[in-house]
């Protein structure tokens, strides 16, 4: 299955950036066009058949197609070893009685992950279509978790996004604080950041193929789309200001997170009725968690762009990320989201080392940094958990 899961990614990773349909055509040569039959289409063991090459024109294939699948089908073996043989994760229950839950979303979120890093280390792009499934993945997985798998919803550090009666609120309000937004986003109250750059990226951009030419920024992959977000921004952008107008986007989140949270987070009657409806409704508070995971992941992302983009003037971090991260909330909850973000620096510092003494950019992607600081915390959350609980007083955490 996973093997066959990473077939499928190479497709998206191939043809997410250039903006054709994963579904059609179905596979082919991109030589002679043939289409792929089946029996060379079996994952790893067609490319070694074929020594690589085109069953018809000999064209050769990348040798990331098999390496992808095998990593993909490591992906699945190790998760499963990890959480239902070692028992890394101590709430987890066993795989037939809901572990089952867990996993796919799990699972399906380092997929998404997988795909997001390859792109971005190709084309310095992350797909934000992967990114929202991979949220709606975890918001589904949040909302079924309490009745389907055998897990306590009594902690905050727990296996599956939570939210209390005040987190619960915060994020109530803060759905309504993004509706807001995007609402007078729409008509053109507020203008999103960035947006006079990548107009003149695209008038570029189809000046040079009406020519028969193309463009720097379409051969690095950081041309703006509907379906991706770059890294790079002009020279002469003036980026202290698109900053401003992310945080005009981002107050009426905020305030109706804050808003929501004092009228229904204290102890009058909106807080009690609030409560009840917290401690009577599982589905509810599976389904807030992943809605307040999805915000403070994207949020503590979202303003280490804003405060590193306003100190130095240039772009600190892309959007792609923030919501990259903002997946990992919904799926994992705001505290594994968190903790990946703060570890994901230990990964990039090699890399970013190397292109210094390189004298090259010392921009990076950062999605494949992310991802690996996410499969880090999934595999010893509880040993984190732990230390901190250790370190620190945590209400509700494990021993």
């Amino acid at each position: 299955m996973g093997a066959s899961a990473g077939s499928f990614l190479n497709v998206v990773v191939y043809r997410l950036p250039l903006e054709l349909s994963i579904v059609r055509p179905a596979s082919h040569c991109m030589g002679c066009k043939h289409p792929i039959a089946w029996y060379d289409n079996i994952p790893i063991i067609s490319w070694f058949v074929l020594m690589g090459r085109c069953r018809h024109c000999r064209a050769t294939f990348s040798f990331r197609y098999p390496f992808v699948e095998l990593l993909t089908a490591m992906l699945f073996v190790g998760l499963y070893w990890a959480y239902f043989m070692e028992g890394v994760r101590s709430e987890m229950p066993l795989f037939g009685q809901g572990g089952y839950v867990v996993y796919s979303g799990h699972i399906i979120m380092l997929c998404a992950l997988l795909a997001c890093s390859l792109i971005d280390a190709e084309h310095w792009v992350i797909p934000l279509s992967v990114s929202y499934i991979a949220a709606g993945v975890g918001l589904i997985m949040s909302t079924i978790a309490p009745y389907w798998a055998a897990i306590r919803l009594e902690s905050p550090w727990g296996l599956t996004p939570y939210a209390s009666p005040g987190s619960g609120a915060a994020a109530l309000g803060a759905v309504v604080g993004l509706a807001v937004s995007l609402l007078l986003l729409k008509f053109g109250l507020l203008k999103r950041s960035f947006a006079e750059w990548e107009q003149d990226q695209i008038d570029s951009q189809k000046k040079a193929n009406s020519s028969g030419q193309s463009t720097a920024a379409g051969n690095s992959g950081d041309t703006a789309t509907k379906n991706t977000v770059g890294t790079s921004v002009g020279i002469n952008t003036n980026v202290r200001r698109e900053m401003m107008r992310e945080i005009a986007f981002l107050a009426p989140i905020v305030a109706g997170g804050l808003i929501f949270l004092l009228v229904l987070g204290g102890e009058g009657g909106p807080g009690q009725w609030w409560q009840g409806i917290i401690l009577e409704q599982k589905w509810m508070t599976g389904w807030l968690g992943g809605v307040f995971g999805f915000m403070i992941g994207g949020g503590v992302v979202w303003a280490t762009r804003i405060l590193g983009s306003l100190a130095f003037g240039k772009e600190a971090m892309g959007l792609g990320d923030v919501h990259l991260m903002a997946a990992v909330g919904a799926v994992l909850g705001w505290a594994g989201a968190t903790i990946a973000f703060f570890v994901a620096p230990f990964f990039g510092l090699g890399w970013a080392l190397t292109r210094l003494a390189l004298h090259r950019s010392r921009e990076i992607p950062y999605g494949p940094f992310l991802s690996m600081g996410t499969l880090l915390v999934m595999v010893l959350y509880d040993m984190i958990i732990g230390y901190f609980a250790g370190a620190f007083t945590i209400p509700g955490a494990m021993p």
